[in-house]
């Protein structure tokens, strides 16, 4: 494996004979970097301070979140090891490290180690133990160079590391410096004075940001976590007038959402405001809090707004099945009218974006049964019984749509499936309905767990097109200009493009891959090679640079490559021609 990553990191150091116009200052410009920031390994073999590790990644995440960069934040640094099934009490290597960025789509990684010197054993009971005492080394990683940062001196590269020490007290201290310097490194530009950062750096009151960081290495239900939020919470309120620690009133809300404590979690989901960290998860948890617990008012309250900053299906449907549920629940006609409407609005928006989630099909089709609607109530809960035959409501509700629709013969065979799959329910239900046509036991769907890579992949897009005015749009319309003049025949016009869209994208591999396309074209080998395997690198699946270059090493004579690209390519898509011929012409070979 770490064969593999070195070979990857030297086609990424020869990338830049792809781009003729890619200079190193270019490579360097700080608009183009994702960074993030990996947990420092302790290599004092005392665990007791391995929170420290964790603490520079949490405070980092937060210090180098400055124009210019985009930075990795720790949830989805978290995302990442999930993805790749690491522990994250794992220390990665330098190979796994860059497979991290490479999850994370980040230009940059900072790592590091300490130690700490625990204080010395002090027999005057009169005085206070002397600090225990931490030495910090950190450098920074550019994945697409493959190297340590650092800068050209007397004609060869120097690498710049990083190297701290100080009572571990002094320890966010430690952080805003460590960050200044990251940060000056790369920009000598930088428009914040040291102070400005170490300020910032210790702006949380030191026992409460010690507190927290011990707190979130711990299991999500112990109560030991608990108790450190707790801690961290009210050290924090002590010391700044009151004021609630974010941070820690989020963490604290999924420890008890996590025991099903819907009351007390969201109590501290309430507590974050909006433009503080984690505001768009906690005004989702919120909100259903507030649903289980009845209070339709602040739940719609909650999750209406939110709908606006975080338009993702799961968002819709839970506003538009509160607002039916509220509209149910509200004896006013006129309200019940406005929000059955508001609800209807909602589940449509989220239909349409989902046409095959059976969640909002079950809930539209409830909320347009409500409305009377009754045609189009069937056509969603059809899809809903297809896909679960033993759902008892969606028959039920189903048998009721067609019976007023005058189906006599469907609304039977409906109905004989809800009276079995409801079971005991049935006759309370078919009683209430030949009663008061109403339907109280229909139970709305919630959403329950918010999709956290839609949550951060919003969140990044919003971060990158603030540092470089929609970099999605711009990297698109970059791409179609490039394809137009490739196709035209017109590769000197389409370079220039192609580097513009990986100063602002650096890990578009489509753009390594017209590259590789080009430079072939052009008959140089070893640059398109290099483009073709960088493309290889971000997007793993891409089967076109797996063929070319399959191809290209078949042309050399290496017919090893070329049967490893062959093989990739047949394991991504069995069916594609391309890569069927590649595969023959190899095996004709031997």
């Amino acid at each position: 494996m770490r064969l593999i990553s070195l070979k990857l990191i030297f086609a990424l150091l020869l990338t830049t004979i792809a781009f003729p116009a890619f200079s190193p200052a270019q490579a360097q410009n700080p608009s183009a970097d994702v960074v993030m920031v990996l947990p420092f390994e302790n290599t004092s073999n005392r665990a007791e301070y391995n929170w420290v590790g964790e603490s520079f990644a949490d405070a980092l995440a937060e210090l180098l979140n400055k124009p210019g960069l985009v930075v990795v934040t720790s949830a989805e640094r978290e995302l990442a090891y999930q993805r790749l099934r690491l522990p994250e009490t794992v220390i990665p290597s330098r190979a796994t490290a860059i497979k991290l960025a490479r999850q994370a789509k980040a230009t940059m990684i900072v790592v590091g180690n300490y130690s700490v010197t625990p204080p010395a054993a002090n027999n005057n009971t009169d005085k206070t133990p002397a600090d225990g005492y931490v030495q910090v080394t950190s450098r920074v990683i550019k994945v697409n160079e493959g190297r340590t940062l650092g800068e050209v001196m007397d004609g060869g590269w120097a690498t710049r590391q990083f190297d701290y020490g100080g009572p571990l007290t002094t320890l966010q201290d430690i952080h805003g410096r460590l960050a200044y310097q990251i940060l000056y490194q790369r920009d000598k530009a930088l428009p914040y004075s040291q102070n400005q950062i170490v300020q910032e750096a210790t702006k949380i009151p030191q026992k409460a940001f010690e507190a927290y960081v011990k707190a979130v290495q711990l299991p999500l239900r112990e109560e030991l976590r608990a108790n450190y939020l707790k801690n961290a919470l009210r050290f924090y309120a002590d010391s700044l007038g009151g004021a609630v620690y974010p941070q820690a009133a989020f963490e604290l809300g999924r420890g008890y959402m996590s025991l099903g404590n819907w009351k007390d979690a969201t109590e501290y989901f309430s507590k974050i405001q909006k433009k503080e960290p984690h505001y768009a998860e906690a005004a989702f948890y919120a909100s259903l809090g507030y649903t289980k617990l009845g209070d339709y008012g602040r739940a719609l309250a909650t999750v209406v707004p939110l709908s606006s900053d975080l338009p993702l299906i799961g968002v819709y449907n839970n506003a538009g099945a509160v607002a039916v549920q509220a509209a149910r629940e509200n004896k006013n006609d006129a309200e019940r009218k406005r929000l059955l409407a508001q609800g209807t609005d909602f589940l449509a928006r989220a239909s349409e974006s989902a046409p095959a989630d059976q969640m909002v099909h079950f809930n539209y089709g409830y909320a347009l049964f409500l409305a009377g609607k009754f045609s189009e109530a069937a056509e969603h809960f059809r899809p809903v019984i297809t896909s679960d035959q033993q759902d008892g409501q969606a028959y039920f509700l189903f048998a009721k749509s067609l019976a007023k629709l005058g189906k006599t013969e469907a609304a039977t065979a409906a109905d004989d499936m809800a009276r079995r799959y409801l079971r005991n329910a049935y006759a309370k239900w078919e009683t209430e309905w030949q009663k008061s046509q109403t339907t109280s036991g229909v139970t709305l769907r919630m959403r329950d767990v918010l999709n956290r890579e839609e949550v951060f992949g919003l969140d990044r897009e919003k971060r990158m097109t603030a540092e470089a005015g929609s970099p999605s749009s711009a990297t698109q319309d970059l791409l179609i200009k490039a394809r137009d003049l490739y196709q035209a025949g017109r590769d000197e016009e389409a370079l220039p493009e192609l580097h513009r869209v990986v100063m602002i994208e650096p890990t578009n591999a489509e753009a390594y891959l017209l590259s590789g396309r080009i430079n072939l074209r052009r008959s140089d080998q070893e640059a398109a090679i290099a483009a073709l395997k960088t493309a290889i690198f971000w997007d793993s699946k891409l089967i076109d640079a797996h063929i070319l270059l399959g191809r290209i090493f078949l042309e050399r004579g290496d017919r090893g490559e070329a049967r490893k690209y062959a093989l990739s390519a047949i394991t991504i898509d069995p069916n594609n021609q391309e890569a069927i011929a590649l595969q023959r012409q190899v095996t004709m070979g031997n």
